[in-house]
C-alpha cells in the first residue's frame, strides 16, 4: 500500500512544483489602483477650460433646461403626510402601485383611483392643515 503512495505524491509535487510560477501571476498587471499620469495642461488652464465649457455646455437631461438647478422640497407638516398617505391607500392608488398585476396609467380603473385620490387627499391635507 505504502508503494502505491509514492508515485502520486510524487506525481503532485511534480505538478505543484510546475504550476508554481503561474500562481505567483504578476501583481501590477492587475492592479486596480488608478496610475498617476502627468498633465500638460496646469491646474488652472484646467480650471479656466472647465469655465468655458460651463458657459456653453447642453441643457439637456436637466430639470427646467437649468444644470445648476435646485430641487424644491416642499414643506408639509407630519399630520398632512400622514393625512395623503391615507388617502393614497384609501383610494385604491397603492394596490395598483404595488400590486401584482401591472397597470395602466390610461386605463380607466387608474383615473377612478387617481380621481379618488385627488379628492381624498384635497379633503385631508384642507383638515390636517386646519388644525
Amino acid at each position: 500500500m505504502r508503494i502505491a503512495r509514492t508515485p502520486f505524491a510524487l506525481i503532485a509535487l511534480a505538478m505543484a512544483a510546475v504550476s508554481s510560477p503561474a500562481l505567483a501571476g504578476n501583481y501590477a498587471e492587475g492592479d486596480p489602483r488608478p496610475a498617476a499620469t502627468a498633465s500638460q495642461l496646469s491646474r488652472a488652464d484646467v480650471a479656466h477650460e472647465t469655465r468655458d465649457w460651463m458657459a456653453t455646455a447642453p441643457a439637456t437631461g436637466y430639470p427646467e433646461g437649468e444644470a445648476r438647478a435646485t430641487v424644491t422640497v416642499s414643506r408639509k407638516t407630519r399630520a398632512q403626510v400622514q393625512a395623503e398617505a391615507e388617502a393614497w391607500v384609501a383610494s385604491g392608488m397603492s394596490q395598483m402601485a404595488y400590486g401584482e398585476v401591472p397597470f395602466d396609467t390610461a386605463g380607466p380603473a387608474y383615473r377612478r383611483a387617481q380621481q379618488a385620490f385627488n379628492s381624498l387627499r384635497a379633503n385631508s391635507t384642507a383638515a390636517a392643515s386646519g388644525q
